[in-house]
């Protein structure tokens, strides 16, 4: 099993000739004004370039399942074109997301005239198998993917924006804050008897009592903006029963592009050192380097 970081939370997890990729967001727009602020009226924009490097060199297969966090720009807004690239767009590739992430997706264009992906809407307790139950007789799936209810950071203080969701598919999203958060999920993803990966991904903060009683053998986990989040890496460790392998996730400066020779030295890697001390002799903190495979 592999696990590939894409940067912000992107995350590819592959193995057995499966692959689900969760939050792919390559373009790596800036999102500030020139006061260094956030600014939601930017304009959303599209790396192509970027695009086509990264599905040439790295991610040369389409992936079975695409799993959503949440709505927000460096979330969402590459899905669409992700899934209308020529290597991808007449491959079945299935979104999970709630239903404001679909309609979202909705507006920019997914599925698309004749495109066979599927948009599928959950919101957390739903344990999903792959590949379908046969009507003949049982079989073990080859993986299953749960899906837990979550929670957003809280940024600058208490609470975030763009909040917001959705009971319709709204006019095109043309700007950062278009795109709303619309519910934050997580996602275990379990491969029989071999290994549990659980992708509490998205943003740093979780709904403790959403995944108590989880405990998976990997641990991919948010780490920016928690500072109005009591002990929060502490409490998802411990919730989780100290995982014995733990990965940092959502911890880059979102805009160095990936092909950037600098990218790395943006990681903020005081938070592998403070997960490291949180867990302990009970674990090891992983430190990912964008797009390098990681054997789990």
């Amino acid at each position: 099993m592999r696990l590939r970081w894409l940067g912000v939370a992107g995350w590819e997890l592959s193995f057995d000739g499966h692959r689900l990729l969760i939050d792919p967001y390559l373009t790596r727009q800036p999102y500030t004004d020139a006061a260094g602020k956030a600014d939601m009226t930017r304009k959303l924009r599209v790396n192509h370039r970027i695009i086509d490097w990264v599905l040439r060199e790295h991610l040369t297969s389409a992936p079975e399942f695409i799993l959503l966090t949440h709505g927000h720009w460096d979330h969402l807004a590459d899905v669409p074109h992700l899934l209308d690239h020529p290597a991808w767009r007449d491959r079945e590739i299935n979104i999970l997301g709630t239903e404001t992430h679909l309609h979202l997706l909705t507006a920019m264009g997914v599925p698309g005239t004749g495109r066979p992906h599927r948009l599928v809407a959950v919101s957390g307790e739903e344990v999903l198998r792959h590949p379908l139950q046969s009507s003949e007789r049982p079989t073990r799936p080859d993986f299953t993917i749960e899906v837990v209810r979550s929670l957003h950071s809280q940024l600058g203080g208490y609470g975030f924006d763009p909040y917001g969701t959705l009971t319709a598919p709204p006019a095109r999203p043309r700007s950062l804050g278009d795109l709303v958060e619309g519910g934050t999920l997580g996602y275990q993803v379990t491969v029989g008897d071999r290994l549990s990966v659980m992708f509490l991904s998205g943003s740093a903060n979780f709904a403790a009592r959403a995944v108590t009683g989880a405990t998976p053998d990997v641990l991919v986990l948010g780490a920016s903006g928690h500072a109005a989040v009591h002990d929060y890496f502490e409490r998802a460790v411990d919730t989780l029963g100290r995982p014995p392998v733990i990965v940092p996730s959502h911890h880059d400066d979102l805009v160095t592009a990936l092909d950037d020779p600098t990218l790395h030295d943006t990681v903020n890697r005081r938070v592998v050192d403070r997960l490291q001390q949180v867990i302990g002799a009970d674990g090891r903190v992983l430190d990912p380097r964008h797009l390098e495979p990681v054997e789990l």
